[in-house]
């Protein structure tokens, strides 16, 4: 079960890149996106609801997984990066899936991550997987709500 729970927490390994592993991860969710393509309706950037609900069930999951993994790794170890899986999502729900709409998410979650502004510092310390998780979901929900602001003045770059 440790394994599994190391496998799922470096992101099947995507952890263990050698240089900026958490936003190396986040790359590959933005590029997974980007790759899957506007969905059925352009209007509804992505595949909103099949998002919504991987979003919803990767949460319990990557919070036990970090929680498992943390045990072997150490807390928020560099390599546990499915917390950045889970906010990269977040921050790309809704979004158009053009390259600068997907490359701006990218970016705004990123900083969003490393900032950690408005309690997201604080809930980075909440003991366990819960903590690892928190404050990543916290920069997806900022990086996301700047990406709606920005989609409601700029109606052309839908």
């Amino acid at each position: 079960m440790d394994a599994l729970a190391r496998l799922i927490a470096t992101f099947f390994g995507a952890g263990k890149f050698p240089v900026a592993p958490a936003t190396f991860a986040s790359a590959i969710v933005a590029g997974i996106l980007f790759a899957l393509g506007p969905g059925p309706d352009p209007q509804a950037h992505g595949w909103p609801l099949i998002e919504a609900i991987i979003i919803l069930a990767l949460l319990p999951i990557s919070i036990a997984a970090a929680h498992r993994a943390e045990k072997t790794l150490g807390h928020d170890a560099s390599p546990i990066v499915i917390d950045e899986v889970v906010g990269q999502m977040i921050a790309l729900w809704m979004v158009p899936r053009g390259w600068t709409w997907v490359l701006a998410g990218f970016l705004l979650f990123r900083l969003f991550d490393i900032w950690k502004p408005l309690g997201a510092n604080e809930a980075q310390n909440a003991p366990g997987g819960f903590g690892i998780v928190a404050d990543d979901v916290m920069a997806g929900i900022y990086a996301c709500l700047v990406l709606q602001v920005a989609l409601a003045w700029a109606p052309l770059g839908r």
